[in-house]
């Protein structure tokens, strides 16, 4: 619940943010009810909220947002909401300008998940996510693997236990101020980028 709020204390602090990964025209993909405000971004010129409650296309497909629209996307825990996370990832990277960048968070399957699989905390996630070589659980998907797979530039990834609370270990911490996830920045290779 309202984690692009819970980040945005911990980002405020990091001038990375402000002055390199939120420049420009941005998209929020997947807000909700907690989408980016441009006015917590100096550098920031607009930030085009995007979610399907509101009537928007699929954040799998992103169908009908022309490609390379965008200086940043951002996505607060909808990844793992995804079909094939793959396909996602491609796509927000498509809608992204050459050397744009991705901002992304999702919830690591230990500490969110605790192990569980389906999800007793969200009956709509439909992957989990880990940083470790084995899996934990059936929908585990390796976030170093799929990063790796974008071809992206990787710029940040970060595992996030902000408030978190082992002997809270079972309970979903993110209802109240912890963070329990990984995030990470990617940036779009220029165009003139040989494969």
């Amino acid at each position: 619940m309202d984690e692009q709020s819970k980040a945005l204390k911990r980002r405020k602090l990091d001038p990375r943010y402000a002055n390199r990964w939120f420049r420009g025209r941005g998209i929020d993909i997947g807000c909700g009810p907690d989408p980016m405000k441009v006015e917590d971004w100096p550098n920031a010129t607009e930030i085009v909220p995007h979610d399907v409650e509101r009537g928007d296309s699929d954040a799998q497909f992103m169908t009908g947002v022309p490609d390379a629209s965008f200086d940043f996307a951002h996505s607060a825990h909808c990844l793992e909401h995804m079909r094939i996370a793959q396909t996602a990832l491609t796509n927000w990277m498509r809608i992204l300008k050459p050397g744009g960048f991705l901002v992304a968070a999702v919830p690591e399957e230990l500490l969110y998940e605790c192990g569980k699989w389906p999800s007793r905390f969200n009956g709509d996630h439909k992957i989990s996510f880990t940083m470790r070589g084995t899996p934990i659980i059936p929908s585990s998907t390796n976030l170093l693997w799929l990063l790796w797979k974008s071809r992206a530039d990787v710029e940040l990834m970060s595992l996030l236990t902000d408030e978190w609370d082992p002997s809270k270990f079972g309970q979903d911490q993110t209802l109240g101020p912890a963070e329990c996830a990984l995030e990470f920045v990617l940036r779009k290779p220029d165009s003139t980028r040989p494969w």
